[in-house]
Order: C-alpha cells, then sequence, then structure tokens
C-alpha cells in the first residue's frame, strides 16, 4: 500500500519539487523516497507510538496532541534524511517537507481514513504483521515493560 502511494505522491509532487524549488530529477525521486522512508521508520520502529495516536493522525478528524508529536517526528526523520541522504540544504528541504508532508499525510488519510483493518495493511508492510493486537503491541513498544 505504501509503494503504490508514494508512486502516486511522485507523480503529483515531483513536478512541483523541479519547477518550484529547482531540484533536479533525482532530488525530487529522492525526496519522495525519503518521505516513505521517514513513515516507515517512525511507525515501523515500535518507539512507544500509540495506536490510537497512529489513526487519528491518518483520519479526516482535527490531530490530537500525540498524532501531532507523530507528524513532528516523522518530519525530523525526513528533514535528516533530505540533507543527509538526498543532499539537500536546509531551505531545499524546508521547502520540500512543505509540500511532500502535507501531501503524504493526505494520501494516508484517504487510503486508511480511520480504519483499523487499512492501518493494519500498512503496517503489516511495515513489519508490524499479524492481527491488531500485535499491531498494537508493536507500536506501544516497551510502554508497559
Amino acid at each position: 500500500m505504501l509503494d503504490q502511494l508514494l508512486s502516486t505522491l511522485q507523480g503529483q509532487v515531483a513536478p512541483q519539487l523541479v519547477q518550484q524549488l529547482g531540484l533536479n530529477e533525482d532530488q525530487a525521486k529522492g525526496s519522495v523516497a525519503a518521505a516513505g522512508d521517514s513513515v516507515k521508520q517512525v511507525l515501523g520502529g515500535g518507539d512507544g507510538v500509540g495506536l490510537d495516536d497512529v489513526m487519528n493522525l491518518f483520519s479526516n478528524a482535527p490531530n490530537s496532541a500525540g498524532a501531532n508529536g507523530i507528524l513532528d517526528n516523522i518530519g525530523k526523520v525526513f528533514n535528516q534524511k533530505l540533507t543527509g541522504e538526498v543532499g539537500l540544504d536546509g531551505q531545499q528541504a524546508g521547502g520540500v517537507m512543505a509540500l511532500v508532508l502535507p501531501l503524504l499525510t493526505q494520501l494516508l488519510s484517504d487510503k486508511i481514513g480511520g480504519n483499523a483493518g487499512n492501518l493494519q495493511g500498512l503496517l503489516g508492510e511495515l513489519g508490524k504483521g499479524g492481527d491488531l493486537a500485535g499491531m498494537a503491541k508493536g507500536l506501544l513498544g516497551g510502554l508497559f515493560k
């Protein structure tokens, strides 16, 4: 699911990244890949991310404080990937983030729509796999250890 969404995002945002921010094609592709990798890293890492916050983030409801925290974390990881792996400067990275993150979040929200089954499909791709209980355990990480 995430790969399909990233392909859609690539088609939507790559021309804007080239035209508006002056990135070359490789930088534009790398930026979209970095966005996907950032989501995978934050959601797949099991760093005490709450299932309810992930559901909220990828729904049409206003974000909770926890959902905003997840989005901020994705943004930090994304910025590091843009400057470290893609080779963008800080200004370019800021412009890419301003264009890409809202679109990616909207695509994921449209696909997941607050539906636990759809979220399970996404998280299964990120290595959480299995059932909803297993997913919740993975998302809660070591919170109850």
